[in-house]
């Protein structure tokens, strides 16, 4: 009996052994390291036009936001009915490579550093990325002269999207009011211009 117990046991240890290995496996894939910050300005061309940010400026930031979006299913127009989903709130929060985090204002146009910091959107442009996922955007900010990590970021682009998108039900009468939650992922590249 002994031999019969032994025998379990190092099968158990084993076994937790594979387990152990097989999560540091996965846990290794979801936390791939993020690519160098120079890289952004090699991956550019591969990007759409409309969302490139113009030589003479240098990627310095790059933040991920992995979360939830809340969606509400609401009349548009009512000569003919028209429905859409609309997003509840737009604010988002990224984190840096630092741990830091960057809040997307409720606005939509303002983003707030954790050192308290702060940029302004001017204008943004928004290039489909399928059916399912946040468009990719680049959106051209106000420079501000406030110190901290966002201190003369001119672009930010959105450059990956996973997701976002409430594609899951069509919005009609019959779902007006409803509201569904959409898991999304994105990536962020600040960039400043170089000084001449």
């Amino acid at each position: 009996m002994n031999t019969h117990t032994g025998k379990r046991s190092s099968v158990s240890q084993m076994v937790g052994l594979l387990l152990a290995a097989g999560a540091l496996t996965l846990m290794a894939g979801c936390s791939a390291p993020r690519p160098p910050l120079s890289e952004y300005l090699t991956q550019q061309p591969a990007l759409p036009g409309d969302i490139r940010v113009p030589a003479g400026h240098q990627a310095v930031l790059e933040a991920r936001g992995i979360g939830q979006l809340q969606y509400e299913c609401q009349a548009t127009n009512r000569s003919p009915w028209q429905y859409a989903w609309l997003p509840l709130d737009r604010s988002i929060e990224l984190r840096d490579s630092f741990n830091n985090t960057i809040t997307l204002a409720r606005s939509a146009r303002s983003w707030v550093h954790r050192d308290g910091s702060e940029l302004a959107v001017r204008e943004f442009v928004e290039v489909d990325n399928g059916i399912v996922n946040l468009p990719l955007q680049r959106a051209r900010v106000e420079p501000s002269s406030l110190p901290g990590t966002l201190n003369n970021i001119s672009y930010i682009q959105r450059v990956r999207t996973l997701g976002g998108l409430p594609s899951i039900r069509n919005c009609s009468a019959a779902e007006l009011g409803m509201r569904v939650r959409v898991p999304y992922e994105a990536d962020y590249v600040f960039w400043r211009q170089l000084s001449s």
